[in-house]
């Protein structure tokens, strides 16, 4: 379950790791949001996730070498914690997250004590400039444990947190490219071309003739189009559902819905 309300499809990811108290699941990562749920079964009763991140996105300049997360456990029991970090990218319109050592974290496992909040140092292993926006992905997972106090079903929590290193001085922008494709079951596929040099965050899909008059196709966070590549968004409607009008969306978090012009289709 993603607390975003919408699920897209999952990137390459590795395996993440069995740990002898827990069964083991496949764990899908929702590169556009920020937060999954997952339910590591114990018993019959549950017992709520506590664990904080903060912020949701970092952007490093330029030369600088490291920033920051924080952690926090807003519990009653002790929260055991892992974080990872993946170069993340975007290539016939799936998402791809691929091992890196660009940047560290440190410390990468630790266990959180009721209330304490801890500081996690993003730290650039090669703090060189950048020539245009590279991306990455810190994977911040809560790691299930059956200990009297957490009995039953836990729901426990992983973030997936975006991180843009930037050109020293960057002013880019992104420039989108829309294109509606008919999937091989007829539903509707938005495909969006970033050949600007800044990611764009694409969120409050909706569809009509103008920004007055367009209806809610998908609420919320979609996702991202990273600068310089291509990603696809299955639409849950018909193709043919999307004619006479165009998309809008609020991009970067604009306090206004912008038009994402149609482009022809091959």
């Amino acid at each position: 379950m993603a607390r975003n309300g919408h699920r897209l499809g999952v990137p390459r990811f590795p395996a993440a790791p069995c740990f002898p108290a827990a069964p083991c699941f496949p764990a899908a990562i929702s590169a556009a949001g920020l937060l999954w749920l997952l339910a590591i079964l114990w018993s019959g009763t549950a017992a709520a996730a506590s664990l904080q991140v903060a912020p949701t996105s970092l952007t490093m300049q330029g030369r600088q070498n490291a920033d920051v997360l924080w952690l926090s456990n807003s519990g009653k029991a002790p929260v055991q914690v892992q974080l990872r970090v993946f170069r993340w990218t975007q290539a016939d319109g799936k998402e791809s997250l691929d091992t890196t050592h660009d940047l560290v974290v440190s410390p990468a496992t630790q266990t959180l004590t009721p209330g304490q909040k801890q500081l996690v140092r993003i730290i650039r292993t090669t703090p060189e400039a950048v020539a245009a926006e590279t991306t990455y992905r810190v994977i911040v997972d809560e790691l299930p444990t059956a200990t009297p106090e957490r009995p039953g079903l836990q729901f426990v929590l992983r973030y997936s947190i975006p991180i843009f290193v930037v050109p020293e001085g960057a002013t880019g922008t992104p420039a989108l490219e829309t294109r509606l494709i008919s999937g091989e079951d007829g539903i509707g596929v938005l495909e969006v071309r970033n050949r600007g040099t800044q990611h764009a965050q694409i969120a409050d899909l909706a569809y009509g003739k103008d920004a007055q008059t367009a209806s809610p196709v998908m609420p919320g966070l979609l996702g991202y189009a990273l600068a310089g590549q291509t990603m696809r968004w299955p639409l849950k409607s018909p193709a043919s559902h999307f004619t006479g009008g165009t998309f809008i969306a609020r991009i970067n978090g604009a306090a206004t819905l912008q038009p994402l012009a149609l482009q022809a289709a091959p």
